[in-house]
């Protein structure tokens, strides 16, 4: 009998320890996670409170962040034992979690938007594909040089086309001609509208230093440099004097998305052309640069969260340099007076997110429609 009045005791205190405690352990909890979402507010009361409590509490349970910490770097070890156990027997492989793909010594590579294709060669565009896209760029070329402006494409390289050696061994590739590299290639023989897709000049400067994080999907300032160098050279601007410092970096958005602890890691500090100095603004994902540079050109960039690492190297060979997102263009927002005003326009976009640009009711046709061409 007393066992049973033991384990009953047990039971309810299991069940209520936690509500009871709630108050008094929640403000002891300082861990914090990133999963690009906020918490739970406490619900109104509604026919849906029960559940939307339920979701609340949840949020909130004391040392959550720490559990998901926990349970998240255990996995990742049991990863990295895996990886070993079958790199020893020779057996291809890959690990994933929430659209990341577990890499070597650290390295984190992204799955979502369909980024894996592009590296394997398995999502070749067709030629009427190919015939669309510089259908599409050779009308707003043609009415950029018709106002007395300059156009170009740049596509900024996926990370594991530059560091496909850090990829496990179950990810290999399936076709050597690749996307991007058609598109490129058919632009040239058919189109005099430029597309600079810096994967071979990057490939060959990571032997200066390493160019994207290890745990973000993003390059880093260095690779930004590098990468903008060749964009340079397409509108004919002699390259400046740079001077790059080591920084440490931890963090990286693959890390928020698996809840992982920071990773040792490498940033640099660029200092693009030392003679010059610039103001840069960022309000609501926009920068609006002045430079001391005299020679009075206006730039307009169009593009993603590539274009935040360009912005060091770009804002310094313009007098004035507009930095935009395309997401805000093909959502409505116009940009007119930066198109008029700039003498220079780039569209940029990541190479997994090319769809963006030349797909259907985005960028290239927003703006065919907004110009009526």
């Amino acid at each position: 009998m007393k066992k049973k009045i033991a384990a009953i005791v047990i039971f309810i205190f299991v069940l209520v320890f936690p509500m009871v405690s709630w108050p008094m352990l929640f403000p002891l909890d300082k861990t914090e996670i990133n999963e690009n979402r906020p918490p739970k507010k406490f619900p109104s009361f509604s026919n849906s409170f029960i559940s939307e409590f339920d979701e609340f509490f949840t949020d909130h349970v004391p040392f959550r962040n720490n559990y998901i910490k926990a349970y998240s770097a255990f996995e990742v070890w049991l990863n990295g034992l895996y990886a070993k156990i079958l790199d020893k027997l020779n057996v291809p492989y890959y690990v994933s979690k929430n659209n990341v793909l577990f890499g070597k010594e650290d390295w984190l590579f992204f799955l979502g938007d369909n980024s894996l294709s592009y590296y394997q060669g398995t999502n070749l565009p067709t030629e009427e594909e190919l015939a669309s896209f510089v259908e599409k760029a050779e009308k707003v070329n043609n009415y950029f040089v018709s106002q007395g402006k300059e156009f170009k494409i740049f596509i900024a390289p996926n990370k594991d086309q530059i560091y496909f050696e850090f990829l496990p061994n179950g990810i290999s590739v399936k076709n050597s001609t690749k996307r991007i590299d058609m598109i490129v290639d058919y632009f040239q023989k058919h189109s005099n509208v430029e597309v600079i897709y810096p994967k071979q000049q990057l490939i060959a400067s990571k032997e200066n230093c390493q160019l994207y994080y290890k745990c973000d999907t993003h390059w880093n300032h260095a690779g930004g440099y590098y990468g903008t160098l060749p964009l340079l050279d397409a509108l004919n601007i002699q390259r400046g004097e740079v001077i790059m410092e080591k920084i440490p970096y931890s963090s990286g958005d693959m890390l928020n998305m698996i809840a992982g602890n920071p990773v040792e890691d490498l940033d640099f500090n660029v200092n693009y052309r030392p003679e010059f100095s610039a103001d840069i603004k960022f309000s609501n994902e926009q920068y609006y640069c002045t430079s001391t540079n005299p020679n009075g050109k206006n730039l307009f960039l169009l593009g993603d969260s590539f274009r935040h690492s360009m912005v060091p190297i770009l804002s310094k060979e313009f007098t004035k340099s507009v930095f935009n997102t395309r997401n805000s263009f093909a959502a409505g927002a116009l940009y007119e007076t930066e198109f008029a005003q700039a003498d220079t326009i780039i569209f940029e976009c990541v190479e997994r997110y090319e769809q963006y640009m030349f797909g259907a009711n985005e960028v290239f046709d927003t703006f065919i429609k907004l110009y009526n061409l």
